[in-house]
């Protein structure tokens, strides 16, 4: 059976197969690239928080500290599901793009090298930041101004959609199936069981509902489709970090230009499953001023109910803090706005 490491070169032509373990082999692929600065040794190289899609590392050297993230031909955290690897590219490129609006690059990492020869991104290290997950925690909830700073983010970046910016199709084909196709199918093997007990059960009448299946699709084709607005793609608490006073969002890879209602209806799912006061809710309608003459907070809505429901019995799923109850509670009311 083929390593990982000569599965990567295969898929890729590249040689320079980088593992959280091999500080000798990090050491030798900075070297070969020029980045290091002569005689700068490499001290560590932790992971960087627990994505699931690439391999990311924070990097500290005897001069300095940096972010190292390197893509697979496949998701990191399960082997057997292939991803196109290049979707690097497509970070690189976002972070090119929002590189010229001050706001927007004031709340995110800058790109300091990359190789897109071996699938190599190196950004800013903002520190030792910890995402926004938390706000899952029973007791614990979003601030009200970082709630701001994510919907005017949004709203700017919504204004932007360069030229030639990658489609990023295949990626987007892959989150499509985990989004709006697998979790409404009763054979797609997913171990909800062993997730939750008793979870399989609840799943089941969601799982045979034809007309929630309908609807899904629809939403599916609506995000598949082009858009004019340059959206982040996966814009929910484990892409936001917190340091200090500092707001930073982080993995733009599943960005493409598309319906701005996606990444609305994404962010209001997940405060929505952390429990949010109502209130708190408001300042999303509050604070966005849509940027297409279209626009429909039922679309919005739409899409938040279908996040929530594969977060509740796809794969993908979060660290809540809610009963079996309450999940077939929020499943129900998902579908409901839904059908």
């Amino acid at each position: 059976m083929a390593t990982d490491a000569q599965r990567f070169e295969a898929a890729t032509n590249s040689s320079w197969f980088l593992e959280q373990d091999d500080r000798n082999r990090l050491q030798a692929y900075l070297k070969h690239i020029d980045y290091l600065l002569p005689n700068e040794r490499i001290m560590a190289a932790p992971s960087a928080g627990e994505g699931n899609m690439n391999l990311t590392l924070r990097v500290f050297t005897d001069r300095r500290h940096f972010i190292l993230k390197q893509s697979r031909p496949w998701v990191a955290k399960f082997p057997d599901i292939p991803a196109p690897v290049e979707r690097i590219h497509v970070e690189r490129d976002f972070l090119m793009s929002i590189s010229r609006d001050r706001f927007l690059e004031s709340h995110s990492p800058e790109l300091l090298r990359a190789d897109s020869a071996n699938y190599v991104l190196l950004m800013e290290d903002v520190g030792d930041a910890s995402d926004l997950s938390a706000i899952y925690r029973e007791g614990e909830t979003l601030a009200e101004q970082d709630l701001k700073t994510l919907t005017t983010y949004a709203a700017t970046l919504h204004q932007l959609c360069p030229m030639g910016y990658p489609e990023n199709r295949p990626l987007r084909e892959l989150n499509h199936a985990h989004i709006f196709d697998l979790p409404f199918r009763p054979d797609n093997g997913f171990p909800l069981e062993a997730i939750h007990p008793g979870l399989a059960d609840v799943a089941r009448p969601f799982q045979h509902d034809q007309r929630l299946r309908n609807r899904a699709t629809a939403l599916g084709e609506r995000y598949l489709s082009p858009g004019p607005c340059l959206l982040h793609g996966d814009y929910y608490p484990g892409s936001f970090l917190r340091i200090d006073d500092r707001l930073t969002i982080i993995d733009a890879e599943f960005s493409f230009c598309g319906t701005p209602e996606f990444d609305l209806g994404v962010l209001r799912a997940h405060l929505l499953l952390a429990q949010t006061p109502p209130p708190l809710l408001e300042v999303i309608r509050r604070e966005y001023t849509p940027v297409t003459q279209d626009f429909s907070w039922e679309l919005v809505e739409d899409f938040c109910n279908v996040e929530i429901m594969r977060r509740l019995i796809g794969i993908a799923q979060l660290p809540l803090e809610l009963s079996l109850e309450e999940r077939q509670q929020m499943l129900e009311r998902a579908r409901a706005g839904l059908v």
